[in-house]
């Protein structure tokens, strides 16, 4: 009932006040719920309770909008990144057992083709619906469903194979809503951006903002010059970025003039960032960055690392701060063997939270795998300092067992990162016949520079021990991303492993 609860609460109180805004139109929330019952008396005419919607649409605030309608219908919304391929679509479509759509153009025109005889409705139309008569309030004739009820199906960004579907209730958002109020503390009328794709987690994000009485405005998709005048023109106070984000920001011509004098805070996660794009972010806007560290199964943002923590030195090289857990976040590191890690010691980061997903959709065997007594495994590797602090390593998939030795690829990126031509680097496993596996790097120059393979082998040599030097240096025009700007180990480790066996090199 927390949506249903949030969107009662708003259109009493304050029906007035900006909801959402977007570069087409402006929605207050007493507008905000008039199209959510539009929408849910489309929806249930044609969807049961617990049936599956899927939002097929570039960003635009009538998604947010259908995802109250699912919360007062009792459905379970799909949204599904308009970015993914069709085969990837399918297997979205095929996994849920779609039920209903809503899209825009674009995804009417993919849908007709992959699943045709699916109703469809077009998403631009909820603006122009008229308000049925005979009803006065956003919630009359829709009870919605229960606390614990599926309502949102969440897919993973599969960068590491096909998506999997985290199967999301009402106190999932919940529990988010009130950790982020008590930890980020946004004041009432504040104007958050939100440059990400809404399919996926950032969209948790906007509906704690929401929960905060502040306005969320939604860009169409992340460019930098788009970003920049949002700022100017919606004066947002906060917002949210992945660091290639943040990178295309500071490569900006418009940045040195752009008025972003609105901006307060500055979110960044989805990915390491490294530390001197940070200090570099900080010089140019003035601004110091909030580190957060999120996963999906876990109800989003869980971890917080903010300017004014001192958390220390990394006690291995490549590692990065997330922080001290957010309010009713436990965060712990165990052994293989599943105790409790030392202090100082890698070993897989769980998390425990009353915000967890249920499961992922109809796979009990990767449920069983992720959840167990009360505790999710991130599948990240990370350590805990003397003071609680959480630092993360790299993820488990992406580490490297040669000869019976762990080679974490972060800390040969940190080695590597700093040299003043490379622009990006990228470690990963590639087979090898002696050792089992070797760390191979994929390094992405800055333009216009040279590739100097020699100095990328003298600084190995000079820091890293024999064991965790690449056996090979790969050059890269651009490093593989997924749409929301995290970088695709899968894809590099996918060359890897067919110049092994093809015999090539580099």
């Amino acid at each position: 009932m927390w949506l249903q609860q949030l969107l009662h609460r708003k259109t009493t109180r304050s029906p007035q006040a900006l909801a959402l805004r977007d570069q087409r139109r402006d929605v207050t929330w007493a507008r905000l719920g008039q199209d959510a019952r539009v929408l849910a008396d489309a929806i249930g005419d044609h969807v049961p309770p617990g049936g599956r919607v899927v939002l097929l649409t570039a960003n635009r605030v009538e998604l947010i909008e259908a995802l109250f309608a699912c919360a007062l219908t009792g459905t379970i919304a799909v949204p599904v990144n308009p970015a993914l391929a069709d085969r990837e679509v399918e297997y979205v479509l095929d996994r849920v057992s779609a039920q209903y759509a809503i899209a825009d153009q674009t995804g009417r025109s993919r849908l007709a083709s992959l699943r045709p005889a699916l109703v469809t409705m077009p998403i631009e139309e909820v603006a122009a619906q008229p308000l049925p008569t005979g009803r006065t309030s956003g919630l009359d004739g829709h009870t919605g469903g229960a606390l614990t009820d599926p309502l949102v199906i969440l897919h993973t960004s599969a960068t590491t194979g096909l998506p999997k579907g985290a199967v999301c209730d009402q106190r999932y958002l919940q529990f988010q809503a009130m950790s982020w109020l008590a930890e980020v503390r946004p004041d009432a009328g504040a104007v958050f951006l939100n440059a990400g794709p809404l399919s996926h987690g950032s969209m948790v994000i906007a509906l704690n903002y929401l929960a905060a009485d502040a306005t969320l405005c939604v860009l169409d998709q992340f460019a930098p010059n788009t970003f920049l005048d949002a700022v100017r023109r919606w004066r947002a106070e906060h917002t949210f970025v992945v660091p290639a984000m943040l990178k295309l920001l500071l490569e900006s011509r418009r940045m040195t003039d752009s008025d972003l004098s609105s901006l307060r805070l500055i979110l960044h996660g989805g990915a390491p960032c490294p530390k001197n794009l940070a200090d570099r972010a900080k010089a140019v806007l003035g601004i110091p960055l909030h580190t957060i560290f999120g996963i999906t199964e876990a109800s989003g943002p869980a971890l917080w690392c903010r300017p004014d923590d001192h958390p220390g030195t990394a006690t291995l090289p490549g590692a990065t701060c997330a922080g001290l857990p957010m309010p009713g976040f436990t965060a712990r590191i165990a052994n293989q063997d599943g105790t409790d890690a030392t202090p100082g010691t890698v070993g897989s980061l769980h998390l425990r939270c009353d915000g967890l997903m249920q499961g992922y959709w109809n796979d009990p065997e990767a449920t069983a795998r992720a959840l167990a007594n009360g505790w999710l495994n991130t599948g990240d590797l990370g350590y805990r300092d003397e003071h609680d602090y959480v630092w993360l390593v790299d993820r488990r998939s992406d580490l490297i067992l040669r000869g019976g030795q762990n080679v974490y690829p972060a800390e040969i990126e940190h080695v590597l990162r700093p040299l003043p031509w490379v622009a990006e680097v990228a470690v990963v496993a590639a087979p090898s016949p002696h050792w089992g596996q070797t760390p191979v790097a994929y390094i992405e120059p800055l333009p216009g520079a040279a590739f100097d393979e020699r100095q990328l082998i003298r600084t190995c040599v000079r820091e890293l021990a024999g064991y965790k030097r690449p056996s090979r240096f790969v050059r890269i025009d651009a490093m593989p991303r997924s749409s929301q700007g995290k970088l695709l180990r899968r894809a590099l480790r996918e060359q890897a492993a067919n110049t092994e066996l093809t015999g090539e090199t580099t």
